[in-house]
C-alpha cells in the first residue's frame, strides 16, 4: 500500500511566555480541534511536536499501577548443577563483553 505524505509548513511566532500558536489546518489534520496532549522532543536545534495518543497513556497508567502494587520478595536459590559450568567468562563471551 502506498501512502502519500503531504508537508504542510507555517511560520509561526513564539511569544514572550514561549508559546505559540498550532494553526487551524495543522490542528484539524492531528485531531487536536477540541484540545488534547502532545509530545515536545528537542532533537539538535529543531523541536519536534507528536500528538499524544491518549489510550497509549492510559496504557501505560495502568501499566504503572500494576506495577507499583507488585509485591515481590527477593529469592536466593542456590546455583543447579546445570548452570555451574558457566563461568563469568563464557558469559561476557557470550554476549559479546570480551
Amino acid at each position: 500500500m502506498f501512502h502519500m505524505v503531504v508537508c504542510v509548513e507555517y511560520v509561526v511566532r513564539v511569544d514572550r511566555q514561549g508559546r505559540l500558536v498550532i494553526p487551524v489546518p495543522i490542528r484539524r489534520r492531528l485531531g487536536l480541534d477540541g484540545g488534547g496532549k502532545v509530545v515536545l522532543r528537542v532533537e539538535g536545534s529543531r523541536i519536534i511536536i507528536e500528538v499524544l495518543d491518549e489510550s497509549l497513556m492510559e496504557r501505560v497508567d495502568r501499566w504503572l499501577r500494576l506495577a507499583l502494587s507488585l509485591r515481590s520478595e527477593i529469592m536466593v536459590e542456590g546455583v543447579t548443577k546445570s548452570w555451574r559450568w558457566m563461568g563469568c567468562e563464557y558469559a561476557e563471551r557470550k554476549l559479546g563483553l570480551r
